[in-house]
């Protein structure tokens, strides 16, 4: 928020999918869950991020599949600064949790809104270092990446962003996470990879049991 005055973030809006949230994270029961705000504050003349493990845009019931290169306009609404569109680029989350999303300056309707908009990646710095994060989104029972297997090293920050099209309860055996998600509540799975080795996380479903993806820890 580049202006004297605090400002909030009231919405988003993108025509490639049903609707966008922003999200924040919380700890509930003992999970750490991700759960939708009404608004963001912006105080002025200081950067807001918004990066995994943290606040967040959320595109929820895609129109159309997106692919690395892709581009979009996401607009956004503020409390007392006009609307901004911004223009998203889209790159893909691989298994080794690499891959970023770029947010440009795009063209406000009126005038500029005076914020900075920030770049999010899949690899935020934290305390311990880097943060491995993957998007994994539950279609009829299966979540589809390569082999069924993400990747990662021992001492890693591992991020589990998880959506689903029907509730779920998941399991990450080995580290014994659970999570509950739901079509409109999406869940995290965050941790450290202190133990090496692979891991099924199951479904706890109510159409039965099954392991969804493996977590595979290499030792370093």
């Amino acid at each position: 928020n580049h202006g004297a005055h605090p400002d909030k973030l009231l919405s988003a809006s993108a025509d490639v999918a049903e609707r966008v949230e922003v999200h924040s994270h919380i700890l509930e029961d003992g999970m750490m869950k991700m759960r939708r705000v009404e608004s963001v504050i912006l105080p002025p003349h200081e950067d807001v991020l918004f990066a995994p493990g943290g606040q967040h845009i959320m595109l929820m019931g895609l129109k159309q599949p997106l692919a690395a290169g892709d581009r979009f306009g996401l607009l956004l609404e503020f409390d007392q600064a006009e609307q901004t569109l911004v223009e998203v680029v889209v790159q893909m989350v691989d298994a080794e949790g690499a891959g970023t999303t770029h947010h440009n300056h795009g063209t406000s309707p009126s005038k500029p809104a005076q914020h900075q908009h920030t770049q999010a990646s899949s690899a935020t710095a934290s305390d311990s270092g880097p943060i491995k994060h993957f998007e994994l989104h539950i279609h009829q029972g299966k979540v589809m990446i390569d082999g069924q297997t993400i990747r990662v090293s021992q001492g890693d920050q591992v991020e589990l962003y998880w959506s689903s099209d029907k509730p779920d309860v998941l399991h990450l055996h080995g580290y014994d996470i659970h999570t509950e998600v739901t079509p409109d509540v999406p869940a995290v799975m965050q941790f450290k990879a202190h133990a090496s080795g692979r891991f099924p996380v199951e479904s706890h479903g109510h159409s039965g049991h099954g392991n969804l993806i493996y977590l595979e820890v290499h030792p370093k």
